[in-house]
């Protein structure tokens, strides 16, 4: 009796697990199906806006062309009208674009890596990466990219091979690399969008590289406490709050690191300075589930 007792509460607990099992899969591709349909529409109106925005294009340099041994080729009435029609084109393109890029990446890390479909919107997404950061329009695309892949890279369960993926191609370019220089050499420098630095840090930390998340993070700091020193020195009313915001939230990204790291002294001090003058319901829910995980996993080096 006990044998058969035993074998059947076995049965059950296999039954459970594996009901259980499908049940996830089941949500998952429902997830994944939801994403790719949301990706198909959205990438059909961004391609409409395109076309329509290339053809009006084609048609300023048809009219270049032809006036080109005018003293001022881009003049005229028929400029004038085509830059009529190319100024909403332009607008409703630029508009449509981040939507498009953001239901991409969401569709690939709602796939498993190894699917088919998760190939094909992994080289989609890399043919959306500039491999150029000098340009303006470039360093703008780059961070559109960074910005759509890090709410995920901040997921802790994103698969390791899609962090791997990310952190291949959201490597801070050239004038990121010029801005830590200037910075480093405490130079004058501008600011500039930090998104790929920040998207990479993360990449890298979720693909196990915690140095270079690490390495990342420390550049980040660095600059957004400058900043924010130097408006300090402002009065009241002409600063701007967006880069102490800036250090907190680097402060938190820095203390994950530390805790994934085991070094739990090091993500502590990171996490108490970060937690200031503030407490965690007040915070972003993205950061107070970073919260949640440093804890966890600094309850875990307690242990």
């Amino acid at each position: 009796m006990k044998t058969q007792s035993k074998v059947i509460k076995n049965f059950i607990l296999t039954a459970f697990v594996s009901l259980f099992l499908f049940s996830y899969a089941l949500a998952n591709d429902r997830g994944a199906k939801g994403s790719l349909e949301r990706l198909n529409q959205v990438r059909k109106e961004y391609q409409s806006d395109k076309d329509a925005l290339d053809q009006i294009d084609r048609k300023k340099e048809e009219i270049l062309k032809k006036n080109k041994h005018q003293k001022i080729p881009n003049s005229g009435p028929e400029w004038s009208e085509a830059l009529k029609v190319w100024l909403p084109l332009f607008q409703k393109a630029e508009a449509s674009y981040p939507e498009y890029l953001n239901a991409l990446v969401h569709a690939y890390c709602d796939l498993p890596s190894a699917s088919d479909q998760a190939k094909e919107l992994r080289e989609e997404i890399e043919q959306q990466h500039p491999r150029s950061s000098i340009t303006v329009n470039d360093q703008e695309r780059r961070a559109q990219l960074a910005n759509a892949a890090l709410p995920h890279l901040l997921n802790q369960d994103i698969e390791k091979e899609k962090a791997k993926f990310f952190a291949q191609f959201l490597k801070p370019g050239f004038s990121t690399k010029v801005d830590d220089f200037f910075h480093l050499l405490r130079l004058p420098a501008e600011p500039l969008d930090w998104s790929e630095q920040l998207a990479y840090s993360m990449a890298s930390l979720r693909a196990g590289k915690i140095s270079n998340a690490r390495s990342e993070n420390k550049k980040l700091l660095k600059k957004a406490t400058r900043f924010a020193e130097i408006h300090e020195g402002y009065p009241k009313e002409k600063r701007n709050p967006t880069y102490s915001k800036k250090v907190r939230e680097f402060r938190f990204y820095r203390a994950l690191i530390e805790a994934h790291d085991g070094k739990g002294k090091e993500a502590r001090k990171f996490l108490s300075l970060a937690l200031e003058n503030t407490t965690i319901e007040k915070l972003d829910p993205i950061i107070q589930k970073l919260v949640q995980e440093i804890k966890k996993r600094l309850q875990g080096l307690s242990q």
